[in-house]
């Protein structure tokens, strides 16, 4: 079996000081959404997604291709009308309903489009089954740190990634990730969380 977890180590690691990192391309399940991260259906689709990962993995399962990832990751950004928002002040610039999110779990690049539309169609009790798509990303260079805590600390935690990567002379240049290594629900948000905080980042010309 593929422990993604396990495999990719380093990509769910960072330290609790800003560091800048390189990050290439990788594949993921996803499902879109838009509004604020602490809505009812933000969470619903949350919990589906962890839902239809079980049921996707169920498809390679006694093979060679078994895999298996239940952490949840989250890319957000605000539309370019919006203005450029830069890392330390990401959730307090713009109207949170203005937001855009993409929920993802990362999967193995073997997995097709094809095989996740198999999976939705023996799936009509998940939520959103139909919305779920697979999703390649490369981030590149980025800034992250870890930030341990409830999330509304994390209003403290970016403005120092912020600093790092103004000392560094680099700027934001895509989307807000966040890998939440302590899964939560709705009404946990506050508890004692594990979260990398991870932009990525351009040299200022």
């Amino acid at each position: 079996m593929i422990d993604i977890p396990n495999e990719l180590s380093g990509y769910y690691s960072a330290k609790t000081q800003p560091e800048i990192v390189e990050i290439g391309e990788h594949t993921y399940l996803s499902i879109l959404g838009s509004g604020s991260p602490g809505t009812n259906i933000f969470y619903q689709k949350k919990k589906a997604i962890l839902e239809f990962i079980i049921q996707l993995q169920d498809q390679f399962k006694g093979t060679q291709k078994s895999f298996k990832n239940d952490i949840v990751e989250i890319f957000y950004w605000f539309d370019d009308k919006e203005g450029f928002v830069d890392i330390g002040n990401f959730y307090t610039t713009v109207d949170l309903d203005l937001l855009h999110y993409r929920i993802v779990v990362l999967i193995p690049d073997f997995v097709t489009e094809d095989d996740i539309k198999t999976t939705a169609a023996k799936s009509n009790d998940i939520s959103f089954a139909t919305e779920f798509k697979r999703f390649t990303y490369t981030a590149g260079k980025s800034v992250q740190l870890m930030h341990l805590g409830p999330l509304a600390g994390e209003l403290e935690t970016l403005p120092i990634l912020q600093d790092f990567a103004t000392e560094n002379s680099l700027v934001k240049s895509g989307m807000h990730h966040e890998i939440h290594l302590i899964h939560f629900e709705r009404g946990q948000s506050q508890q004692h969380l594990k979260t990398i905080l991870r932009d990525p980042v351009k040299s200022i010309q």
